[in-house]
């Protein structure tokens, strides 16, 4: 019974690979950044958004992006420090790390 279940699971999930509904967030270039920083993006969506957010969590940034492409960050206005970028794109978000030093 349980050789059954993990088929089934198996089967799911390559469907869902496959279907390439899942978005793509590459890493950002240069890291650590100064002044700007590019990443690459993929999804499937209709809308889609980079969030820039601090350590603790509090939102520096919104972004919206109406398709796939490399984007731009500013972050001439960003204090040095460790930040995440996330993609939210649909129901799905993948988040990353970007480093910002002077």
């Amino acid at each position: 019974m349980k050789r059954f279940l993990y088929i089934i699971t198996f089967f799911a999930l390559s469907l869902n690979l496959m279907a390439g509904d899942l978005p793509k967030l590459g890493l950002n270039y240069p890291n650590p950044a100064k002044t700007t920083t590019y990443v690459d993006v993929e999804f499937s969506s209709l809308e889609a958004q980079l969030v820039i957010s601090n350590i603790l969590g509090e939102v520096i940034s919104v972004q919206k992006i109406p398709h796939s492409g490399t984007y731009s960050i500013d972050v001439t206005n960003i204090p040095e420090g460790v930040y995440f970028y996330t993609l939210e794109a649909g129901n799905d978000k993948i988040t990353k790390k970007l480093t910002v030093k002077k």
